[in-house]
């Protein structure tokens, strides 16, 4: 699934995260102020979305920790993390094309990915304009989407205080799983798994009710 946006706004990034990413990039990490540019980057390879910087020419600049895990999973033929793989850049060469037959609009193409039943990756990409390169960049933002539900997950998890068997009920529930594949993937019963789920619900309510009344 494609969705293109023309966004009247900075066609950068949002004003929001925009002083972290006018940054110079050199030898493909960001300088500024050196003590800065380290804290930015530790900040941004934390981010749970993957972030990528790519030249028009395919050339991969920057790459968070997320980003370079995806990239593995996207390249499964081959195992590399350096390499931007066709999928990404598919999209990139259609904005490259909207850009260059629109050249005054700022374009942004949101997209998913979906690599398995289990696995989708949504996709952004939009022009990025950086101060020691000529050429405009690409900006890609990359979100596994599984793995924020299983983050959630794991959340609610702890706040329902859920056994550890429990938590694996839970997060393939998340996930969208039926309870005959959640079943199959943990190799217990469907009732066993309706017995567990009955009573993540009790708890979930009663956590709620909790909630509410504070």
């Amino acid at each position: 699934m494609m969705v293109m946006q023309n966004p009247n706004q900075n066609n950068a990034i949002p004003a929001t995260k925009r002083s972290d990413f006018q940054l110079k990039l050199s030898n493909s990490s960001f300088s500024q102020n050196h003590e800065q540019s380290d804290l930015v980057q530790e900040g941004i390879e934390e981010l749970i979305d993957g972030i990528l910087i790519i030249t028009a020419h395919r050339e991969l600049i920057y790459a968070n920790g997320n980003a370079r895990r995806i990239l593995r999973l996207l390249n499964q033929d081959m195992k590399r993390s350096h390499k931007v793989s066709g999928e990404i850049w598919h999209i990139c060469q259609f904005l490259i094309g909207s850009r260059s037959l629109f050249p005054e609009q700022n374009w942004q193409i949101n997209c998913e990915i979906f690599i398995d039943d289990s696995t989708a990756m949504q996709v952004m990409a939009r022009c990025l304009k950086l101060a020691t390169i000529e050429q405009n960049c690409l900006l890609i933002t990359l979100k596994d989407k599984y793995q924020t539900i299983k983050n959630i997950a794991v959340v609610e998890a702890k706040d329902y205080n859920l056994t550890n068997r429990e938590k694996e009920v839970w997060l393939l529930h998340r996930a969208k799983y039926t309870y005959k594949q959640i079943a199959s993937e943990l190799y217990i019963t469907p009732n066993t798994v309706k017995k567990h789920m009955r009573s993540i619900h009790s708890k979930q309510k009663y956590t709620l009710s909790i909630k509410d009344e504070v």
